[in-house]
């Protein structure tokens, strides 16, 4: 705890209420969008421009029946892998400008919640100083990320192509499968581009309140269209970080020991939490 900001309200306020829940900060899918277009979209295009090299190297392999025809179709799939991997050393900086951007955009949401609900000004406590542990493993996890994407992609592009020379596959619909197979790296760049928004902003949430001194929050549902039901029934509940504090009532609810996954931690979750300050 670098401050607590219960004491501070106090200070400012005449506080009669057991507690305030902050509202809920809920990140723009933009932040996604913006993620993907800057990194992602980077990889999934160095692979789409690789098609045409691939798809004519089998293409040539098919038709000659050259013991060194296969040879060089990796070096097709090789040459591009290794353009993508050049290209990671471009596309950190890019990532270091989002997780910032996100940062800076969930600080100022938290500043502002907090005084709306409190009349505590915290833009001269909390700087980006603050979470940058949480930002650094964020843009460190991606790079990991855009790597395995990349991967990926060669790995099907790779079994695409040596299942259709040993099977003799025509080569226009080989083409037409390893479109499809870039086309999955997209989708699943996207998703992940999501998620990685989610995995951000939820370990700041944890973050803000570790400074601020707030141990209880309150779990939002993220109302996804397949949520996990168990998600769906944490939604509203009210959990603290300290187990001396589990089973205090606040606002009608008794205090939950946290579950093992928090919001938005589990792969794909959406879930967010709320900050309840709570007042002795």
């Amino acid at each position: 705890m670098r401050y607590d900001l219960a004491t501070l309200a106090r200070r400012v306020r005449n506080v009669r209420r057991s507690s305030i829940v902050l509202r809920d900060i809920a990140p723009p899918a933009v932040f996604a969008t913006n993620l993907f277009r800057s990194t992602y979209a980077h990889v999934i295009a160095a692979w789409t421009d690789a098609l045409p090299r691939i798809n004519a190297a089998y293409e040539q392999s098919l038709s000659e029946l050259v013991t060194d025809a296969p040879a060089d179709v990796r070096a097709e799939i090789d040459g591009a892998a290794e353009q993508v991997n050049r290209l990671l050393l471009l596309l950190t900086p890019g990532l270091r400008d989002w997780a910032l951007k996100v940062e800076r955009w969930d600080r100022q949401k938290f500043i502002g919640a907090v005084l709306s609900a409190t009349s505590v000004d915290l833009s001269a406590v909390i700087g980006p100083e603050d979470a940058r542990q949480t930002v650094e493993a964020t843009i460190e996890w991606n790079v990991s990320l855009v790597r395995d994407v990349s991967d990926q992609a060669r790995q099907r592009i790779s079994n695409t192509v040596f299942d259709g020379l040993r099977n003799r596959t025509p080569a226009r619909e080989v083409a037409k499968e390893l479109s499809e197979k870039v086309g999955m790296s997209r989708r699943r760049a996207l998703a992940v581009s999501s998620d990685q928004l989610s995995k951000l902003t939820s370990s700041l949430a944890d973050e803000r309140r570790r400074a601020a001194g707030i141990t209880a929050w309150e779990w939002v549902h993220s109302r996804k269209a397949h949520p996990r039901s168990q998600h769906v029934a944490r939604n509203g509940n009210y959990y603290s970080d300290v187990a001396a504090d589990v089973g205090k009532v606040l606002n009608g609810k008794a205090l939950l020991a946290p579950p093992e996954d928090r919001p938005g931690q589990l792969p794909w979750c959406g879930c967010r939490s709320r900050s309840v300050i709570t007042f002795d």
